[in-house]
């Protein structure tokens, strides 16, 4: 499991720095070294964070837990709780709850991503300081 949390963080860093292409390139690898049963939804957990990435999906898990304070503050919390999920006897997919665990849990050692670094104020992010009448 550590050549696969090694090359997850690869994936990650190459997503959140903004090189797409290599960042897929990495997840394919994945894909391929992810081959039994207990993996089972780790890709698809991982190509779900991909996908909100690359898509700008502002509402998305994966935005929201780098723009809301409150959310990060929880966020070992919620990474125990990926984690008891996944360990679950009866569970389908546990690899998908494992895997939001680990993004979790590697997300203090993450770039902060491109796409939020570089986002410009959108209108209702601006505070007027000459309110019009």
């Amino acid at each position: 499991m550590p050549q696969l949390n090694k090359m997850v963080k690869t994936f990650y860093v190459t997503l959140f720095s903004g090189k797409i292409s290599e960042a897929e390139k990495i997840l394919e690898k994945i894909k391929k070294n992810l081959n039994n049963e207990s993996d089972a939804g780790y890709y698809d957990a991982l190509y779900g964070i991909y996908y909100a990435y690359v898509n700008d999906d502002f509402e998305s898990f994966v935005y929201k837990i780098w723009t809301d304070e409150s959310l990060k503050k929880q966020r070992k919390k919620l990474a125990e709780e990926f984690e008891k999920k996944a360990k679950l006897p009866f569970t389908i997919n546990p690899g998908f709850y494992r895997a939001w665990s680990d993004f979790l849990n590697m997300l203090h050692e993450l770039p902060i991503p491109h796409k939020i670094s570089q986002r410009e104020p959108s209108q209702e992010d601006v505070v007027e300081e000459y309110p019009a009448h």
